[in-house]
């Protein structure tokens, strides 16, 4: 729900979709979420991640990038603008940049969309561009004639300016 994501700091969210990964998993039940605490024995994994592994593991990453199933919209210096949307769910499109018009920096491929698959509807692959707006365009007049800021973002947020 909006509300409830909305009254959570951003910890609160990370450690709300930790917590409902984990019992999704079967990892952990309810009552050791309001317990705080391991109160059944864990389940045995086939895998363990130990300390010296973890800086390995996060260098390598999970590729998110998928095969294009048609061609991008858009390309390298084309003009767009960032549709003004409020979902109801996880998106990754920055609330300062809905509404404003920008500059296709790069295109970066076919990538997972992050919303669709927070959600577990499905990887749903989309193009993925580097946008780059100028402060004037996001801030007004008063901001720095010099300043940029350069957002990735999927097609789905886009539309022809």
């Amino acid at each position: 729900m909006p509300e409830d994501y909305l009254s959570k700091s951003y910890y609160q969210i990370w450690l709300a979709g930790l917590e409902r990964l984990t019992l999704e998993r079967q990892m952990i039940s309810t009552d050791e979420i309001a317990a705080g605490e391991s109160l059944h024995p864990a389940k045995p994994v086939a895998k363990r991640l130990t300390p010296d592994g973890v800086a390995a593991m996060l260098h390598r990453g999970g590729p998110t990038e998928r095969e294009a199933k048609r061609p991008a919209l858009f390309a390298a210096g084309d003009r767009i603008r960032a549709k003004m949307i409020h979902p109801a769910t996880h998106t990754r499109l920055p609330r300062y940049v809905r509404g404003h018009a920008g500059i296709v920096e790069r295109v970066l491929g076919c990538h997972v969309f992050p919303d669709s698959n927070a959600s577990g509807d499905g990887e749903n692959p989309q193009w993925l561009y580097t946008v780059t707006f100028e402060g004037r365009e996001l801030w007004g007049e008063t901001s720095d004639p010099d300043l940029q800021v350069s957002v990735d973002a999927w097609e789905p947020y886009l539309e022809r300016a």
